[in-house]
């Protein structure tokens, strides 16, 4: 995949960043990838990344594969500091998840799972979307598009620039996944893992808890392609949903203080 030069800021941001210590130099973004077990998926997936033309800095948290990720993962950390590895002892999403926002230190952070595709050519672009600083404090960051599955179909596009997270599925009908991009402080605040041993904790809950307080721009932009593997979380759904109810109770409880304190209107949402 061809990557298209980026603006004058992002190229400024990377002249600076080469002039400094890898080490030293400042991220724009963290993308941040949970893995268990997909070794040449995750791998290709950083390569591409560090080809990005845009100032990132990437966290992988390997949860306890044994197919030799950690090892492949190591090599090209050895090559580039942008690449930060974390092990563990294999706890599911939600740990892996937590692990790897716990070592992003760039301005805005991107949850990116490992079996989905990023458009690397469009990040020139995202980029200079985020170095816009917004003087908005109730701004926590953006919300971008995704194409769907295999085909080139895309979800519907966002009707309001600006909206939360919870108003933007109940309210105005948005549906599909969608690639959230927050601002670091942010995220690592509601990046609290829930009392108790799960293996999967939902996106959604951080999601609906900064909801409660700050709002997003929205930005009709395709950032990548998700995929559905068969052997993924999405096939077993309802199942781990059962199975880690706490934090899905968790995640319903915050739907009720978002519609308490109008934060959106659907009541139908409410109640589904």
């Amino acid at each position: 995949m061809t990557t298209q030069p980026g603006g004058d800021g992002i190229d400024t941001a990377r002249k600076q960043q080469a002039a400094c210590n890898p080490l030293q130099s400042q991220a724009l973004l963290s993308v941040c990838i949970p893995t268990f077990n997909r070794r040449d998926r995750v791998t290709a997936l950083v390569q591409e990344l560090l080809r990005a033309e845009c100032p990132l800095q990437i966290c992988v948290h390997v949860d306890g594969s044994t197919d030799g990720t950690s090892d492949a993962l190591a090599g090209i950390a050895s090559r580039d500091a942008r690449l930060v590895v974390t092990t563990g002892p294999n706890g599911g999403r939600g740990v892996a998840m937590f692990s790897a926002i716990a070592s992003a230190t760039g301005d805005y952070c991107m949850i990116f799972d490992d079996d989905d595709d990023l458009f690397t050519d469009r990040l020139p672009e995202i980029c200079e979307r985020l170095s816009e600083q917004s003087t908005d404090e109730r701004i926590a960051g953006f919300v971008f598009s995704m194409v769907l599955s295999e085909s080139d179909v895309r979800a519907n596009q966002f009707p309001s620039e600006r909206t939360n997270l919870i108003k933007m599925r109940a309210d105005e009908g948005v549906v599909g996944d969608k690639k959230e991009i927050i601002r670091t402080p942010l995220l690592k605040r509601v990046a609290v893992p829930p009392a108790g041993r799960f293996r999967r904790v939902p996106t959604s809950l951080l999601w609906s808890r900064l909801a409660i307080e700050y709002d997003v721009i929205c930005v009709n932009v395709d950032i990548g392609r998700k995929r559905y593997l068969p052997e993924g979380m999405t096939a077993k759904i309802r199942f781990l949903q059962r199975q880690n109810a706490y934090p899905m109770l968790l995640l319903n409880l915050n739907y009720i203080r978002a519609f308490w304190i109008g934060r959106y209107r659907s009541v139908r949402f409410l109640v589904d």
